[in-house]
């Protein structure tokens, strides 16, 4: 009866172990096994129990409750060391490129090389930002068959990652003996933002698209540009736009229509300083990401918005010193390069060096180019050096900054104080929103333009000001 018990504790912390949680840190070349009861095991040994009914004191119940429970445990060994001669191969299908929130199939491709029919259960791991629905897939693999397990992978955040191996949990015909199994199948993925997704952006400048469509070409007598076409003159005309070429040979005044040059270049400057790791509010746009994650969005749709107006984009991506660049190029070939270059960029625990990034600036893009800097505003030993360069910038260059508004220190600031904690909570937030007002207005002075909005509205707000921009012509 002893035995029996045992037989049941042993399989009782078997079917605990259903989930058979992996060691994260584990990426073996080979697969590893372990023996371990079946799921049978426990009813089974359950059913020997009345067995010990039939003792009537000779010890004959005792003696055949051990047996029939040695019989399972037999049975259960050699189960198990039959099913690992038996062990399915494993792969795992899966696009390398997936979009942070969406959805994406995926599938493990179990194949049974044996003549022996197996009870599989399997476990992927991958990382932590990415989750699994269903966490676990049962099938039943026949002899010589192959099998596909479909199931779904939800990336949470962007960036470079690597699926791990799969867990299997083998049962043969007879449920007595299990075998867990880890499969190698590592599988990298990179996961890119959703820039053109459920946030309805692009339905919005799609509609701004049409509305500023016209102003691409808007030809203009006297101001600088390319050459469009000839026309007469016409009283009013200036004498410099006279084509006297042309009005020589045509013996009357011909005029030259010139029009703004249709293709400008944007820079794109990304800051991923210290400032920019700090998380947003939920209140403030979408929970947990970080102000870095909210400037790339919005980086990224300007990038694709600019290009599709036929203007040419650069990136440079910069903390300490200027990490990544990407020339300014155009099409929809050179927004993959943009993209491929700052999916998985993150926020570094550095100042910001941002002389290094005017004299780069100054150095690679010749042409003047409407450079939008991207950074933080709310602290001023951070703020203050990104307002003097982008004045340094403007002697060549229309400089623009892009930064988010502070909506937990405006509420800090605006709420009543009810004890001291509260009070130097308010007065620190009040500060910070006062040095922050203080850059904004150097900023103003040195005539450097400023986008400030929510985290939600981040990236429709930059493209609107980059849309006044070209209908004025500033460039």
């Amino acid at each position: 009866m002893n035995l029996a018990w045992t037989a049941q504790r042993t399989a009782t912390d078997a079917l605990h172990d259903d989930a058979f949680d992996a060691p994260t840190g584990s990426r073996g070349a080979s697969a590893r096994q372990g023996g371990l009861p079946g799921r049978r095991l426990l009813w089974l040994a359950a059913l020997g129990l009345p067995l010990a009914a039939l003792d009537g004191g000779s010890g004959l119940g005792l003696w055949l409750v051990v047996a029939y429970d040695g019989l399972l445990l037999l049975g259960a060994w050699l189960e198990a060391r039959r099913l690992r001669r038996c062990v399915p191969r494993v792969s795992r299908h899966v696009l390398d490129r997936l979009v942070s929130g969406r959805d994406a199939r995926a599938e493990l491709v179990v194949h049974n090389p044996h003549p022996t029919l197996v009870r599989v259960r399997l476990r992927d791991t991958p990382p932590s930002e990415l989750t699994v629905a269903p966490a676990e897939l049962s099938l039943v693999l026949p002899p010589y068959g192959r099998t596909r397990a479909p199931y779904t992978l939800v990336p949470t955040r962007r960036g470079s990652y690597t699926l791990g191996d799969v867990y299997l949990h083998l049962e043969g015909p007879l449920g007595l003996g299990a075998l867990r199994v880890r499969a190698p199948a590592a599988s990298p993925v990179r996961v890119y933002p959703d820039v053109l997704g459920t946030r309805g952006d692009e339905l919005q400048l799609r509609l701004r698209d049409q509305q500023h469509a016209g102003n691409r070409q808007v030809r203009q007598l006297g101001g600088g540009g390319e050459f469009a076409q000839l026309r007469e003159y016409v009283a009013g005309d200036p004498f410099r736009d006279l084509d006297w070429k042309s009005t020589a040979k045509r013996r009357r005044p011909v005029t030259r229509v010139l029009q703004h040059e249709r293709s400008q270049t944007i820079v794109l400057g990304l800051d991923v300083g210290r400032m920019m790791a700090a998380r947003m509010d939920e209140h403030a746009g979408r929970a947990g990401l970080t102000k870095l994650d909210h400037a790339l969005h919005a980086a990224l749709m300007l990038a694709w918005f600019a290009l599709r107006q036929g203007d040419q984009v650069g990136l440079v991506i910069f903390g300490a010193g200027v990490s990544r660049y990407v020339p300014p190029g155009r099409g929809a070939g050179h927004y993959a390069r943009l993209l491929e270059a700052s999916f998985d960029v993150e926020a570094q625990s550095t100042f910001v060096d941002f002389r290094s990034l005017v004299s780069f600036v100054r150095t690679r893009v010749r042409k003047r180019a409407l450079v939008v800097l991207f950074s933080d505003l709310l602290d001023e030993e951070h703020a203050m050096p990104l307002a003097e360069c982008a004045a340094v910038l403007r002697q060549k260059h229309l400089p623009l900054c892009v930064t988010l508004e502070e909506p937990l220190a405006t509420r800090l600031a605006d709420a009543p104080a009810t004890n001291t904690s509260e009070v130097y909570a308010r007065a620190a937030a009040a500060d910070l929103l006062t040095d922050r007002e203080r850059v904004k207005a150097h900023l103003a002075k040195s005539g450097v333009g400023l986008v400030e909005a929510s985290a939600s509205e981040l990236a429709l707000s930059t493209v609107r000001r980059y849309l006044e921009i070209k209908a004025k012509h500033a460039l």
